[in-house]
């Protein structure tokens, strides 16, 4: 087939040039006017959602004039600084639509807590409205643990939680307590409170801790949180802290107006059994006629399936009405089966058999209580679980007065 002649050479240059030429041209309209387009609807987007802020923020002062925010360092929540009422506004909308299952999944999580955290907090002399406080903190989930390790419904650090009584061994870990992290946690926010005079500087230590707060004051001469809630020297999270707070609880105390329900669950009630260190949690199961689950949900601190050996006795919740059920059955177990653990540290010469005989128990007990292989190794200086037998008295197992367990009443009547 011949080449193309020089003209033709030269119309198929022009030809591809121009075509180029004049895609580009449209393309880099047909660009520009989409990204006008653009532009002008996210100016749109903005504009409508600040307005929809701006009419927001006019009915939080509403929300928040019988709140702990209206004090004497504020003649009114109106006179509140405006960042604070935007940032609510926008922790609202969150909660309210892309967040709006979560946060319903919170409220669902306090509703059998809610009775006995606010009962707890009156009794301390401290308001009603630090109830809402773990919605932020943690979902109300005693179970809950960050990045940071901080453990619990009020999510204590290990060495806060010591200082207000929760104990923290091998055994158990006492910020997963409901009754007693709620305790220390009232206690904590009285303390914060006497210190800086306000419940959002109380709060916002509760968060960075009070001696960041206090330093934050001292290098800007100021007194309140308002006027340090934008300072770069705190983090973002504490200078979102408070209005994250301020939504939480004004969705909690209003769920009906922001679309929210309640799931019927039963309040946090509860029987409190006395046993002896090292009862196995499955013979309680077994003689309780509830599940391991239940009895380890209801005492969340425990780390294993038996009870901590670290204190001669444990009291444990069962459900209430369960208690009285679990001593009729333990009365009628046989005294072999009546037994609990000890920690035995292995000497030099022990063996298993040894071991069992001095105990009074079996070779096949102790292999399982360590999950020992066929050979029942064990090592000199290391220490094992021994199942012991327990004396047979009234005594061993006991109900006791329980001082912690919160009157019956509607939880969902204090939600609304």
């Amino acid at each position: 087939m011949p080449f193309p002649s020089a003209p033709i050479k030269k119309v198929a240059i022009w030809f591809s040039y121009h075509y180029t030429v004049t895609f580009m041209t449209r393309f880099k309209s047909l660009l520009a006017g989409s990204i006008f387009l653009l532009w002008a609807v996210v100016i749109i987007t903005v504009t409508e959602n600040i307005e929809a802020r701006a009419e927001n923020t006019s009915s939080i002062s509403a929300y928040l004039s019988d709140s702990i925010f209206n004090n004497e360092l504020i003649a009114s929540s109106e006179d509140m600084p405006q960042y604070v009422l935007d940032r609510t506004a926008l922790y609202i909308q969150s909660f309210t639509t892309s967040g709006r299952e979560l946060f319903q999944e919170w409220l669902n999580q306090s509703m059998p807590y809610m009775p006995l955290v606010k009962r707890i907090l009156r009794e301390e002399g401290l308001p009603e409205d630090l109830a809402f406080l773990p919605l932020i903190e943690s979902g109300f989930n005693v179970n809950a643990r960050s990045r940071a390790k901080a453990t619990g419904m009020w999510q204590f650090m290990a060495a806060t939680g010591a200082h207000y009584g929760l104990e923290v061994n091998g055994w158990i870990d006492e910020r997963r307590d409901p009754v007693k992290s709620t305790r220390a946690a009232a206690r904590h926010l009285k303390d914060l409170y006497e210190t800086f005079g306000s419940w959002p500087l109380a709060l916002a230590s509760y968060n960075a801790g009070s001696g960041k707060i206090q330093r934050v004051l001292d290098g800007s001469r100021s007194s309140t949180f308002w006027e340090i809630g934008q300072s770069r020297k705190l983090a973002a999270e504490t200078r979102n802290y408070i209005p994250k707070f301020m939504a939480a609880m004004i969705i909690a105390r209003n769920p009906e107006t922001f679309g929210f329900t309640f799931m019927e669950v039963p309040t946090f009630q509860y029987d409190l059994l006395e046993v002896p260190s090292g009862m196995d949690v499955r013979t309680i199961s077994q003689r309780s006629g509830i599940s391991v689950e239940l009895i380890r949900s209801m005492n969340p601190e425990l780390k294993g399936n038996i009870t901590p050996l670290s204190e001669p006795r444990y009291v444990l919740r069962l459900p209430r009405g369960i208690g009285t059920v679990f001593l009729e059955n333990f009365d009628g177990l046989l005294h072999d089966k009546r037994v609990a653990y000890k920690e035995y540290k292995v000497k030099k010469g022990d063996s298993v058999s040894k071991i069992a005989k001095k105990f009074t128990t079996t070779v096949s007990s102790i292999r399982e209580a360590n999950k020992l292989n066929k050979k029942n190794l064990i090592v000199s200086g290391k220490t094992i679980l021994v199942p012991v037998r327990l004396p047979y008295s009234d005594n061993v197992v006991r109900l006791v007065t329980p001082p912690d367990v919160p009157p019956i009443i509607d939880p969902y009547k204090d939600m609304s």
